[in-house]
């Protein structure tokens, strides 16, 4: 059951930005670590039938500065444990994140922060996965494990059965494995839990009732997080989006979070015009880089969305102000209008970057410029009725204090705050 490998891994040694998913309760935090674990989930629910039982600049590639498995096949629901009016009790595996279910064998998932969430009795237990990525460029995963992140799971196309945990107390344990890499490392496919034998999936508890929907680059997906310093390129080692401030927030606010994310990617235009789409286009998507199937906006419902766009934007060869004002607020206020009319009662967060910075490119003035263009669309919405909608500026990355990640991405450190920041705007905004 394995699939060829993905093969065409963009040059991202100059490209930036990405987000899901959040863990509510997560102890100890040691996803650095090389075990085999990994976590973060809040889809739908399925029974154990129906997955076995077992540079220099500020810019997001510059330099200097700055879940739907319990659906039947043929949908892509990822609704929530006891959303919508669903029974969770005697479901063993619970999803986070968008997945496709239309294929029998398991969901197919790509974006950072997708989780799957099981509960097993035994010591032990494995994982089947029929992933795309390489042995260069695998995919990983953080697994946590009765609330504490134990280790990464690494997953390529090499081999398809993975154990996750051993050596375990004898007992009951909950398990999450959340999906640390982007998009562009290639394809996962959850075919099933192997407990050890005689043992079983257990009931999983019901999902929070509080949701989050994260519209981001690769500041969302976590690139770069783990990376030594900012000489580093990407590598899918050293993107870790369960440290990321998209997954770090919800876990704060005890809400799943779902994380729509790829590095270099923008509003309008790509980091440094590459040929790609841009978000908007991929934000209707269940699989990244597949049209189809679509995603059903109305399977899973945020009571917040964060809008993280804008840094790939304003990369090298932006266009001056007279010619890219009007295509970059258009294109936002459309992106804005897409969410409103999926979610008519979410509050949207537009932020603002910590990567954007007057310094870079030169000349361009690409942090008062975002903070102008973003704000216009904020500010027209609010003119027009829509005061669920306010611009947060998150404040430009402190290297010198913080650290930086690979190509001077946010350092674990930034993102912490960052999440700080953002967990208490929703609280005051949402009383959460």
């Amino acid at each position: 059951m394995k699939r060829q490998a993905y093969s065409n891994l963009p040059k991202l040694a100059s490209i930036c930005c990405i987000a899901w998913s959040a863990l509510a309760g997560c102890g100890d935090d040691d996803s650095n670590a090389t075990a085999g674990t990994t976590g973060s989930g809040g889809g739908s629910p399925t029974s154990s039938s129906a997955a076995g039982t077992g540079g220099g600049g500020a810019g997001e590639g510059g330099g200097g500065g700055g879940g739907g498995g319990g659906a039947d096949p043929g949908t892509t629901s990822s609704s929530t444990s006891g959303a919508g009016g669903q029974d969770p009790s005697g479901d063993t595996i619970r999803f986070i994140g968008r997945f496709d279910t239309t294929n029998a064998e398991g969901p197919r998932f790509s974006w950072a922060g997708s989780a799957i969430v099981t509960r097993f009795s035994g010591t032990s237990i494995s994982v089947r996965f029929n992933d795309e990525s390489t042995a260069a460029q695998s995919n990983f995963f953080q697994v946590v494990i009765d609330g504490e992140a134990k280790g990464v799971l690494k997953v390529n196309s090499e081999e398809d059965l993975y154990t996750v945990a051993d050596g375990l107390p004898d007992g009951e344990h909950d398990l999450v494995l959340h999906r640390r890499t982007e998009p562009l490392v290639g394809v996962s496919q959850f075919l099933e839990f192997v407990p050890e034998q005689g043992e079983a999936l257990l009931p999983v508890p019901a999902a929070p009732e509080r949701r989050i929907e994260v519209i981001g680059d690769s500041i969302s997906a976590g690139y770069g997080v783990d990376g030594a310093n900012e000489t580093c390129p990407f590598t899918s080692d050293t993107e870790n989006n369960y440290l990321a401030y998209s997954a770090l927030t919800g876990r704060l606010v005890g809400a799943d979070t779902t994380i729509v994310a790829w590095s270099g990617r923008g509003v309008y235009r790509n980091y440094n015009d590459e040929a790609a789409d841009t978000m908007p286009k991929m934000y209707g998507r269940t699989i990244a880089d597949e049209a189809q199937p679509a995603w059903d906006f109305a399977s899973w419902v945020p009571q917040v969305v964060v809008i993280n766009l804008g840094t790939n934007d304003f990369s090298p060869n932006v266009p001056g102000d007279a010619q890219f004002r009007g295509p970059f607020t258009e294109a936002y206020a459309g992106l804005v209008e897409t969410v409103r009319t999926n979610y008519p009662n979410a509050f949207i967060f537009c932020t603002i970057g910590p990567m954007l910075s007057d310094s870079y490119p030169e000349g361009a003035e690409a942090l008062t410029r975002a903070r102008a263009y973003i704000g216009q669309v904020v500010e027209e919405r609010n003119d027009s009725g829509d005061d669920k909608v306010r611009v947060l500026e998150f404040p430009a990355q402190d290297g010198a204090a913080n650290g930086l990640g690979c190509d001077y991405h946010p350092s674990v450190k930034t993102n912490a705050l960052m999440a700080e920041q953002l967990a208490g705007a929703i609280r005051e905004e949402l009383d959460w």
